[in-house]
C-alpha cells in the first residue's frame, strides 16, 4: 500500500515539479574526485523524477508526498546517513548509497528503484551537492566483513549471542539496555551476575519496553533546510518491528532469494557499522568478531519468530516474569 501511494503521489506531483535544468559546474569532492557537470545534470533529472516528491526539490526532506511520513524522508542538507557501510557518523561509500537505492528500506515508503545503473550513479553524485560535508570530508573506510566463525555451530552461536545481547561489558554489547530484553527477569539477573559479578534487582524494572532515543535527524527545517526540530528513534523490538536493511527469509532481494546466510550478513553489516545519526554505535572493533557474529545469529533467531503467536506468547511470559524470592 505504501508503495502504491508513493507511486501515485509521484505521478501526480512530478509534472508540476518539473523545471528547466539548472546549469552545473564540476563538483570537486574532498577525496579528490571531480564529478563532471554532465553527471550532475543527469542526477538532477533522476532526482527530480524519482526523489523530489518525498525528499523535496531542495533535498531538505520536506517534499509534498513526504508530509506525515515516519520516519521522515532524509534531509540531505545534514549529510547524515544511517546505513553507510562505514563507522556510524562517517560519510557513506557510494556502494552503500547505491545499495539503499536498489533495495530500498524495508518497512518504509522508501522502496527500491529499478533504474539503470548509470542513473543510480548519477543521482548518488547529485545528492552530494546538498551538503558541504562532501567537499570537506572523505567517505569513511568501508568496513570489511570477516569470515563467519560459527558456520555449522548455529546453536552455540545463538547461546553466545544471547549473552552478548543481554550483558554489557566483558566483550559484550549489552543491546538490551536500549532494545528490549528477551530473557525472564530472574534469568537476566543471573546471567548478568555470572558474567560481570554484579547483582541486579529487576523486580521493579521494565526491561521489556524500549524508550524513544534522541537522534541527529531533522523533523522540521527552516527556509535554509537547517533542522529546527530533531526526530526521535525507537530501538526496534526484533519480534515485532521491521528492520530497515534486513528482510524476511524467503523474499527476493536484489533479484535473488533471500537466504538465512544473506540475512545474517546483513545483520552483521548494520551491527558492525552502527546506525549513523542515531543511538546505535559501531560495534566492529569494540567487541570480538566472534561475539559480533554470535550477536547476528541471536538476533536472527528472534527474527524467525517475527509477529507470530510464538513471539506474542514469549512477550507475555516475559512481562509476567518475576524475580526469584
Amino acid at each position: 500500500m505504501l508503495r502504491l501511494l508513493a507511486v501515485l503521489a509521484l505521478g501526480a506531483l512530478a509534472p508540476a515539479c518539473r523545471k528547466e535544468a539548472p546549469k552545473f559546474e564540476p563538483l570537486k569532492l574532498a577525496d579528490g574526485t571531480v564529478v563532471p557537470a554532465a553527471t550532475l545534470a543527469r542526477g538532477w533529472d533522476v532526482y527530480t523524477h524519482y526523489c523530489a516528491s518525498c525528499h523535496g526539490e531542495k533535498g531538505d526532506g520536506q517534499g509534498p508526498a513526504g508530509s506525515g511520513m515516519r520516519p521522515v524522508p532524509r534531509n540531505f542538507h545534514q549529510g547524515l546517513y544511517k546505513f553507510g557501510g562505514v563507522a556510524a557518523g562517517e560519510l557513506p561509500t557510494d556502494d552503500a548509497l547505491k545499495r539503499t537505492l536498489r533495495r530500498g528500506l524495508h518497512g518504509t515508503p522508501m522502496f527500491g528503484w529499478d533504474v539503470p545503473p548509470a542513473d543510480v550513479d548519477a543521482v548518488v553524485q547529485y545528492l552530494k551537492t546538498f551538503s558541504p560535508r562532501w567537499k570537506e570530508e572523505a567517505p569513511g573506510a568501508p568496513l570489511a566483513m570477516s569470515e563467519d566463525p560459527w558456520k555449522g555451530r548455529a546453536a552455540e552461536a545463538v547461546a553466545r549471542g544471547s549473552t552478548v545481547y543481554h550483558v554489557a561489558g566483558k566483550g559484550n554489547a549489552g543491546c538490551a539496555s536500549c532494545h528490549v530484553a528477551y530473557l525472564p527477569r530472574a534469568e537476566l539477573a543471573a546471567l548478568t551476575e555470572s558474567v560481570t559479578g554484579r547483582k541486579v534487582n529487576l523486580a521493579n524494572a521494565d526491561p521489556y519496553t524500549a524508550l524513544p532515543r534522541d537522534s541527529d535527524y531533522s523533523l522540521t527545517v527552516d527556509a535554509k533546510g537547517e533542522a529546527t526540530q530533531l526526530s526521535k528513534v525507537l530501538p526496534p523490538d526484533f519480534l515485532f518491528h521491521r528492520l530497515r536493511t534486513v528482510w524476511p527469509q524467503g523474499t527476493r532481494v536484489d533479484g535473488q532469494p533471500y537466504t538465512a546466510e544473506a540475512q545474517r550478513e546483513d545483520l552483521y553489516r548494520v551491527m558492525a557499522a552502527g546506525v549513523g545519526g542515531a543511538a546505535m554505535p559501531s560495534w566492529k572493533g569494540a567487541i570480538p568478531e566472534e561475539n559480533l557474529w554470535a550477536l547476528a545469529y541471536y538476533v536472527q533467531s528472534l527474527l524467525v519468530m517475527h509477529d507470530t503467536d510464538a513471539a506474542r506468547d514469549l512477550q507475555q511470559r516475559l512481562r509476567e516474569s518475576r524475580m526469584q524470592p
